[in-house]
C-alpha cells in the first residue's frame, strides 16, 4: 500500500471541504443550517392620517433598495446565511410622514434570530419579531424643531443621531 504525501492529502481535504461548500449554496431546499431565511415586514404602524411607511434594507453585501408599504401592507425577502463565518445582519430603517426620525432595527443577526421564517410586526416603538422578540428603535434624527434638514452630505450618521445604526 502506498503511502500518501501529506500536502496531497491537504489537498484532497481542502478540495472536499471546497466542493461540500459549493453543494451547499445549490441545494434548492433548505433544512438547518443550510436553508434560506425568509424575512417579512408588515406595517402595523398607526399614525393620524399616516398612510404608508418606506422601508430601506442592508446588509454588508446586499442593498434591497427602498420599498414603501401601506398599514398592514408588507415586504419579504429571502437570502442564505453564511453558515460559515455565521455573521450574516440586515437592518432596515423606516420613515414616515410626520416624523422627523429615521428608526433602524436589526431585523436578523445570525448571532440571535433562530428562524427560518422571521416574521416583523413594525409599530411606532419599534418591532416584535414573530409576535414575541420586541426591539426598540435606533434612531436618527433627520429634522429639527423648525422643519429644517438635518441630513447633508458632509455629516456621518452618529453627528446627527441619538443613536449609531450598525455599521460595517
Amino acid at each position: 500500500m502506498a503511502t500518501q504525501n501529506p500536502t496531497t492529502l491537504k489537498f484532497s481535504i481542502l478540495l472536499t471541504i471546497l466542493l461540500a461548500c459549493k453543494v451547499r449554496d445549490t441545494i434548492a431546499f433548505g433544512f438547518g443550517p443550510f436553508g434560506r431565511v425568509t424575512v417579512t415586514i408588515i406595517n402595523e404602524v398607526i399614525a393620524p392620517d399616516l398612510k404608508t411607511i418606506t422601508v430601506h434594507c442592508k446588509s454588508q453585501d446586499d442593498d434591497l433598495g427602498f420599498h414603501t408599504l401601506l398599514f398592514g401592507g408588507s415586504y419579504a425577502f429571502s437570502f442564505k446565511p453564511k453558515f460559515l463565518t455565521r455573521n450574516t445582519l440586515f437592518f432596515c430603517g423606516f420613515t414616515w410622514p410626520e416624523n422627523p426620525y429615521r428608526h433602524y432595527l436589526d431585523i436578523y443577526d445570525y448571532k440571535h434570530d433562530n428562524c427560518e421564517n422571521c416574521t416583523w410586526h413594525i409599530n411606532k416603538s419599534g418591532g416584535c419579531l414573530n409576535d414575541h422578540k420586541c426591539g426598540f428603535w435606533k434612531d436618527v434624527e433627520l429634522i429639527d424643531e423648525y422643519n429644517n434638514s438635518k441630513w447633508t452630505q458632509t455629516k456621518e450618521l452618529d453627528e446627527i443621531g441619538h443613536a449609531n445604526p450598525p455599521t460595517f
